[in-house]
């Protein structure tokens, strides 16, 4: 239920206002986070939108996830119509994933999506992949620890995922996104954005925790994407600085999200404990 409501506030509620103090006509559209990366098939979550300021429960937000599209990818004359089917560990439980097309660096990947007599789509890139290095976990006191690593020189951008205790879902941590200077740039890495919700939420990670990061390397639009995309969740929380302003979006038909390519490096740090 918590991940329900973080991916719908964020994506939905936020990225659908324009000023808080007007009341704007509510159009349903469909959200849209699809990814493809090197080695891997397409993964695709799809949802619906709802009006600002209503009213939520356990079955209204099930209902707002689209689990009857038809989704399908194509690349260089060939495609896929991906399988739908449920996995708890994501935020609207239900995804469509694809085995036949894999990704590769340097390719272009065009997404289809139909689904209540509509088309949508969108077509992206595979940058390449980058690594991670001097990955640490320290001690601030017993019961808090950081994960600090270094970024790898170059022009690119990235973002940081992880996934706590070997779930299939790599969530954006907070403050995430990183644009390179060029330069080695050492980071902190912060326990996952869809854990801002919960109460007592803090940014170090816990003795128990099993950490896995992944290192995406981004294209210029999932880079303003992602760093627009964070700003307004963690903005919603927040009643001083609220969300006024949508991500862009490369999905065509009015749609809302996104469809990227990501270059990917995946690190299983095991549990704190094995680090102390």
């Amino acid at each position: 239920m918590k991940r329900l409501l973080a991916i719908f506030i964020a994506i939905m509620l936020c990225g659908c206002m324009d000023e808080p103090s007007e009341v704007m006509p509510f159009e349903q559209r469909l959200v849209v986070e699809g990814r493809i990366e090197q080695g891997r098939g397409a993964v695709v979550m799809l949802s619906v939108n709802s009006p600002y300021g209503g009213s939520y429960d356990s079955e209204t937000l099930k209902d707002m996830v689209v689990c009857w599209g038809k989704v399908t990818i194509f690349c260089e004359g060939d495609s896929e119509v991906l399988t739908g089917r449920m996995q708890e560990d994501y935020p609207t439980q239900f995804i469509y994933t694809g085995t036949e097309i894999i990704g590769e660096v340097g390719k272009s990947y065009r997404l289809e999506v139909e689904y209540s007599d509509q088309l949508w789509s969108a077509t992206t890139t595979i940058p390449p992949q980058a690594e991670l290095s001097d990955i640490h976990i320290e001690p601030i006191d017993k019961d808090r620890y950081t994960i600090t690593a270094t970024l790898p020189e170059g022009s690119n951008a990235y973002s940081i995922d992880c996934s706590l205790d070997g779930k299939a879902y790599y969530a954006p941590t907070v403050f995430g996104t990183h644009e390179a200077t060029g330069t080695p740039q050492r980071i902190t890495i912060n326990r996952p954005l869809d854990d801002l919700l919960r109460t007592g939420y803090s940014t170090y990670f816990a003795p128990g925790d099993r950490v896995c990061l992944r290192l995406n390397t981004l294209t210029d639009f999932a880079f303003d994407y992602w760093q627009k995309w964070e700003n307004n969740l963690i903005n919603c929380i927040n009643p001083v600085f609220p969300a006024t302003s949508n991500p862009p979006t490369n999905i065509s038909n009015n749609g809302i999200g996104i469809w990227a390519g990501y270059g990917t490096s995946y690190y299983d740090l095991g549990t704190i404990e094995e680090h102390l």
